[in-house]
């Protein structure tokens, strides 16, 4: 039996979980957790975090409260919501296609789509002769973990390219930050296969980068969704619609004043600020990592829902077709649900624009 306990052993021994403290937070209220795949919460979180700030209060205006439980890979969020230990959970979309092809009674729905365009990618030194995924074959692929998911992103372009990534490529776990740059850095790999904000992170080190181009086959995809409790979602609607209300109303203001949302952040969460750099410097490497995302939050002309949270069949049969799993996951209706997104969209989005515009700390 996977108890509470079983879980937080797990996790430790992952190299696993912390829970955030928000010094806002205001005990009487229905708490929700999140299972945080990317292991810290700078920048990158601020367009859920940002609601939190007291100034803004978006999810106390909800009636909920939020913690963040960082976890060290998108396999191990998966797990934790599955035996219930969170309430939601970020979800790496392939991740969670394999998953419920193994599994299809895995008690988990996607509920709310939060980062729009797929944010893998495959890095090479500036000055490497590689032009294209496909000259890395025989090569060294350095990731953080095989539960990220940078991992299966690249393994499923390189099928798209008939290349075989169990046979083609040596992968070898480097980690994040710093290690990771100086393994590309030293050729200990031939490439980085990581993600958006984390590469972010290495670039502030002082680490050049250069991306290869994604295969076409990822225009359709989406990067991040967040999961849900199947079997209680009718149970729990009310309380789903607001957190995720008040989500979308921080995602606005984050993207209308990243500068203004990270410092909010850093109030909220002060051990996240980094230690040792003056303010100017920590702000300014905190939106570089920020400013990979910002464009993934928000729909654009392109998307078919422009709700915010919103998803289509078409991307989850995508996903699926990456995945690998459309023999096993033959409706994509199962992955999904937009049930609650009419009603997550009940707000004034012109006013959290302008009230970012307008703020001061």
């Amino acid at each position: 039996m996977f108890t509470r306990r079983r879980f937080l052993q797990t996790a430790g021994a992952a190299g696993g979980m912390l829970v955030l403290r928000n010094r806002f937070a205001d005990a009487q209220m229905p708490k929700l957790r999140m299972g945080n795949a990317a292991g810290i919460a700078d920048a990158q979180l601020t367009f859920a975090t940002v609601g939190q700030h007291p100034k803004l209060n978006y999810y106390k205006e909800e009636g909920i409260e939020m913690e963040v439980l960082n976890m060290g890979s998108s396999s191990q969020t998966l797990q934790i919501l599955a035996t219930g230990n969170v309430e939601f959970t970020n979800l790496s979309p392939a991740i969670f296609a394999q998953a419920y092809a193994k599994n299809p009674d895995l008690n988990i729905i996607s509920a709310y789509v939060w980062m729009r365009k797929a944010h893998w990618s495959v890095t090479v030194k500036p000055e490497s002769p590689v032009k294209d995924l496909r000259e890395l074959k025989g090569k060294k692929i350095g990731i953080r973990n095989t539960g990220d998911s940078g991992f299966p992103g690249a393994k499923t372009m390189f099928k798209e390219l008939g290349l075989d990534p169990e046979k083609d490529f040596d992968w070898i776990s480097v980690g994040s930050g710093a290690p990771a740059g100086v393994a590309l850095d030293r050729g200990q790999v031939d490439a980085l296969a990581i993600w958006d904000a984390e590469y972010a992170r290495i670039e502030n080190l002082g680490f050049k980068l250069r991306h290869l181009p994604n295969t076409p086959d990822t225009k359709d995809l989406f990067g991040g969704a967040y999961g849900v409790n199947r079997s209680g979602f009718k149970a729990n609607r009310d309380k789903l619609v607001r957190l995720f209300r008040g989500m979308a109303k921080s995602t606005i203001f984050a993207a209308a004043n990243p500068e203004l949302a990270i410092r909010l952040h850093w109030q909220i969460y002060p051990e996240t600020k980094p230690k040792g750099k003056s303010e100017a410097e920590a702000l300014k490497e905190a939106v570089h990592v920020m400013k990979t995302r910002i464009w993934k939050w928000l729909p654009d002309e392109h998307d078919e829902d422009k709700r915010m949270g919103g998803s289509t069949l078409r991307q989850w049969q995508a996903t699926v077709r990456f995945a690998g799993v459309q023999d096993k996951v033959p409706d994509a209706n199962v992955l999904f649900t937009n049930d609650i997104l009419d009603d997550v969209n009940k707000f004034d989005r012109k006013a959290i624009e302008e009230q970012a515009k307008h703020m001061t700390l």
